[in-house]
């Protein structure tokens, strides 16, 4: 079972352009944050609307993905091309607004320190 943040992702155009120009799909993003290949390791910084949650973890391949998440809002769902993933990785339309959505912001490949943070940080939980 992987590690489930409950939290339903939503996807606007802009930020499935965003990814296309890296080389990402939004399952990938899924994958990552809902940690289906190795625990996700999930950080929040700022305050408020400035609230951003940084993710990094595994993908199917081994590399490490990091995203950047905020909380959607109502606003987000009204967008054009937007679609959700909750948790079972399978695509829908927005329907009603939920507290748990979370827009992405941006992801990439994890760079070398953040590489080197995550397995340190898997080390402190008794990971290998």
């Amino acid at each position: 079972m992987p590690n489930v943040l409950y939290w339903t992702l939503v996807f606007t155009a802009a930020s499935i352009e965003h990814l296309a120009q890296r080389n990402i799909e939004a399952e990938d993003v899924a994958d990552a944050v809902f940690g289906y290949y190795g625990t996700a390791r999930v950080r929040k910084g700022g305050r408020g609307q400035r609230t951003r949650w940084f993710v990094v973890a595994p993908l199917a391949g081994g590399e490490l993905l990091t995203c950047v998440l905020r909380e959607a809002t109502p606003r987000d769902l009204e967008a054009e091309g937007v679609f959700v993933l909750p948790a079972t990785g399978v695509p829908e339309r927005p329907g009603e607004f939920r507290k748990s959505m979370r827009l992405c912001v941006s992801a990439r490949l994890a760079d070398a320190d953040e590489i080197r943070s995550y397995h340190a940080w898997q080390r402190s939980k008794g990971a290998r």
